[in-house]
C-alpha cells in the first residue's frame, strides 16, 4: 500500500513538472520580451527613463516588493494564497515604527520587524491548516483584522522622523551596485535553496502537486503549511524593515497594493494558482515588469489610477491562459 500511494505522489509531481516545464519556460521568455518591449515604449516617451537615476529608482522601489514575492511564490507553489500580506507588512512596519519611538537599538528594531511578521504568518498559516477554511477566505478575514490593528495603533496619523540607520540596506551602494540589489539576491538564492535543495522544498512542491496523495503518504502537511505561511510573514517582515528604511515614515494606508501586486508578479512570473508551480527568477522579472510599468506611466504623465487597471488586466489574461492551457493539457 506504501508503495501505491508513493508511486501515485511521484506520478503527480512528475505529471504536472512534465506539462509545466515548457509553459514556464515560454511564460519567462515572453515575460522578457515583453519587458523589453515595455522599455523601448517609455524610453520613447520620456527621456528620463533610461537614465541612470531612474532605473536605480525602480530597483529600490522594487526591493520590498521582491522579498515578498519570494514567500509568496513558494505559498503559490503550496497551493496557498495569502492576501492579507499587505496587512502584515503594515503591522510590522507599525511594530518597528513604535520600536524605534521607544529608542530601542536596531537589532531589536528588526527583531521586532522579523518576529511580528512569522507570527502573524504562521496565525493565518495555522488556520488555514487546522480548519480547512480555503486560503483566500482565511486571509481576507485576517486582513481586515490587521488593517484594523494598524488603525488601532497609530489612530490615523502617520508614524515619521524615524532614524536613518537602516537606510544603507535600500538606499546604499556596495562596489558601485545598490545594496538593494544584493537583499534581492541573498533572499531569492535562500529560497531557491530551500525549494531545490532541501527535503522540506520538495514536501511543498509534493504538497501543491497533490494534497490528498501527500497526506497518504505521510507527508505532515498542516506542518508544512504552518511553516510555509511563516515563511511569507517573516519575508513581510522583511520587507516592513527595507520600507522603514527606504522612506524613514509609516503611512496610513501602507501596504495597500502589495498583496494584489505579489500575486500578479508571481503569476506573470509562471506560478499556477492551483499549486505545484512556480519560479523565482519568473517572479523577479514580474516584479520588474510592474515596477517598470508604475514608473513608465508616471514618467509620462499618465494617472497612478491606470496603474492598478494594467496589473488587474494582466492578472486576469494570465489566470485565462492558465486556465486554458490546465483544460489542454487534461
Amino acid at each position: 500500500m506504501w508503495t501505491i500511494l508513493t508511486s501515485r505522489a511521484q506520478t503527480a509531481r512528475s505529471t504536472r513538472k512534465a506539462f509545466s516545464r515548457p509553459f514556464r519556460i515560454g511564460r519567462e521568455g515572453l515575460l522578457l520580451v515583453a519587458l523589453a518591449v515595455l522599455c523601448a515604449i517609455f524610453a520613447s516617451q520620456s527621456e528620463f527613463f533610461l537614465s541612470e537615476r531612474n532605473l536605480t529608482t525602480i530597483l529600490r522601489n522594487s526591493v520590498d516588493l521582491s522579498v515578498v514575492c519570494a514567500g509568496m511564490t513558494i505559498v503559490i507553489i503550496l497551493g496557498g494564497i495569502d492576501v492579507s500580506v499587505g496587512g502584515i507588512l503594515a503591522v510590522s512596519a507599525v511594530l518597528i515604527g513604535r520600536a524605534y519611538q521607544y529608542g530601542m537599538p536596531d537589532w531589536v528594531v528588526i527583531l521586532v520587524g522579523l518576529g511580528a511578521g512569522a507570527l502573524l504568518g504562521a496565525m493565518n498559516g495555522a488556520i488555514i491548516a487546522k480548519t480547512r477554511v480555503p486560503p483566500i477566505v482565511a486571509t481576507l478575514g485576517t486582513m481586515y483584522i490587521f488593517i484594523a490593528v494598524l488603525f488601532l495603533v497609530i489612530g490615523g496619523v502617520w508614524i515619521s522622523g524615524l532614524p536613518n540607520t537602516l537606510s544603507f540596506l535600500v538606499l546604499g551602494d556596495f562596489v558601485g551596485v545598490p545594496a538593494g540589489v544584493f537583499v534581492i539576491g541573498l533572499v531569492y538564492a535562500f529560497s531557491w535553496l530551500l525549494l531545490r535543495r532541501t527535503p522540506w522544498g520538495q514536501r511543498v512542491v509534493a504538497i501543491g502537486c497533490d494534497e490528498v496523495a501527500a497526506r497518504l503518504v505521510g507527508i505532515q502537511v498542516d506542518r508544512t503549511k504552518i511553516q510555509a505561511y511563516a515563511l511569507l510573514g517573516l519575508f513581510a517582515g522583511i520587507a516592513a524593515i527595507l520600507y522603514v528604511a527606504r522612506l524613514r515614515n509609516v503611512e496610513v494606508n501602507i501596504g495597500t497594493n502589495i498583496a494584489l501586486e505579489a500575486i500578479a508578479a508571481t503569476i506573470l512570473g509562471g506560478a499556477n494558482i492551483r499549486g505545484g508551480i512556480g519560479s523565482l527568477i519568473g517572479t523577479l522579472m514580474g516584479v520588474l515588469f510592474i515596477k517598470i510599468t508604475q514608473n513608465g506611466l508616471v514618467l509620462i504623465g499618465v494617472s497612478s489610477l491606470w496603474e492598478t487597471v494594467v496589473i488587474g488586466g494582466l492578472l486576469i489574461v494570465v489566470l485565462i491562459l492558465d486556465a486554458l492551457e490546465t483544460r489542454r493539457v487534461s
